[in-house]
């Protein structure tokens, strides 16, 4: 069996800690657990992590820039409505493609694991949705709201349909998804 390279290893081993978490939670986590389901030896958690919880701050922060990466690539968009359109179906295609993630992301953010140079940098993501939904408020396609009510108004019943979808297996329905968005822009749309 060919050697794995060292990425190719910390990708396994961070696919074991999302699966591990998702599975039996943060506070039943131990490196036994992830060094089994990853198949490595224990020493090798130890090559790329100092310890179990820099290991789940460091996954951490590398699935959240993906996951704000993917629904902030549009952001370029001139149309503050197509901007947040874009950003509403980009989570559900991360969500459909990366469910065992988006699980890992939502419990381990309300665990508050990270380090305060961690936490900066999660801030500074959530600063640059609320800039971007400040435009929509600012050019008159969204309603004058703080933009933390708009962000919770467009992000919660997101994240709950998605985590029940991934929760109970089904595939969420396109129309559904369509649907509940037409439901939230109508409580966010000037």
């Amino acid at each position: 069996m060919p050697r794995l390279t060292k990425k190719e290893t910390r990708i396994k081993l961070r696919d074991a800690l999302v699966v591990e978490v998702v599975e039996n939670g943060i506070s039943a986590l131990n490196v036994a657990g992830i060094v089994t389901r990853a198949k490595v030896s224990a020493g090798t958690v130890y090559v790329h992590f100092e310890n179990k919880d820099d290991m789940l701050r460091q996954v951490y922060m590398e699935l959240k820039a993906d996951f704000h990466s993917t629904i902030t690539e549009n952001q370029v968009a001139t149309d503050s409505a197509q901007l947040v359109r874009d950003m509403w179906f980009a989570m559900f295609d991360f969500v459909r493609t990366r469910p065992q993630d988006f699980l890992f992301l939502d419990y381990a953010s309300a665990a508050k694991i990270l380090s305060p140079e961690q936490q900066e940098i999660t801030d500074k993501y959530a600063a640059e949705i609320a800039a971007l939904l400040k435009r929509g408020v600012d050019d008159a396609t969204l309603a004058d709201l703080d933009t933390s009510l708009l962000s919770l108004l467009l992000v919660a019943p997101a994240m709950q349909l998605a985590r029940s979808a991934v929760l109970s297996g089904q595939a969420i329905p396109e129309t559904l998804i369509e649907q509940t968005f037409e439901r939230v822009w109508l409580s966010i749309a000037k």
